[in-house]
């Protein structure tokens, strides 16, 4: 008689556990995305094709409001780009459990542009623009126009300046500083006397 009532109190405590741990398919679990490398609004996920969210660069994971029963299915896509901004999405479907309730990743990158201008009157040689790190060297005759080899991100700030001289002339920049737009930029004008 006494194992019946500690069986029958056994199965209680199970199921009492089982429904705290959202095993009666209460809807408790929330949806999670982890976002990395945006830097401006604009970015909205959806999940199941509505509960919209809308992610800000303030923070990197972001939950959806509508809570989920364990195991229900979940498909997040991203319904809205942010201007100048390419985002990718990767692991954004399958059941929501303790495992998967947060292995939506979504990863955004700036869209990049050239930077370039124009030189005036270069005759010597050894002439070294520079953008940050970036380098470029401008050869006399070589035509008139120069573009650093690696693409700027749009919303960057840029600042090209004279890194080495050329042999016997004194080289200025003008229009070498600003935001990167979301456009290529060919207006810096580099003078040499």
């Amino acid at each position: 008689m006494k194992s019946k009532y500690l069986s029958a109190a056994a199965a209680l405590l199970c199921a009492a556990g089982l429904a705290a741990c959202g095993g009666s398919g209460n809807a408790n679990m929330a949806l999670g995305a982890q976002v990395y490398g945006l830097d401006r609004s604009g970015l909205v996920l959806q999940n199941n094709g509505g509960d919209d969210l809308e992610v800000s660069p303030a923070q990197t994971v972001w939950f959806f409001k509508t809570l989920l029963s364990p195991d229900a299915a979940f498909n997040v896509t991203i319904k809205a780009q942010p201007s100048g901004v390419t985002c990718k999405i990767a692991n954004n479907t399958g059941k929501i459990n303790y495992y998967s309730y947060q292995q939506t990743v979504v990863t955004c990158t700036p869209v990049q542009y050239a930077l370039g201008g124009t030189v005036v009157g270069l005759t010597g040689s050894g002439l070294v623009l520079a953008n940050g790190a970036l380098t470029v060297g401008v050869v006399p005759g070589a035509g008139n126009t120069f573009e650093f080899n690696a693409k700027i991100n749009n919303g960057a700030v840029y600042g090209v300046t004279v890194l080495a001289q050329p042999v016997g002339q004194t080289c200025t920049v003008a229009n070498g500083v600003g935001t990167m737009p979301q456009a290529n930029v060919s207006n810096v004008v580099v003078t040499c006397q």
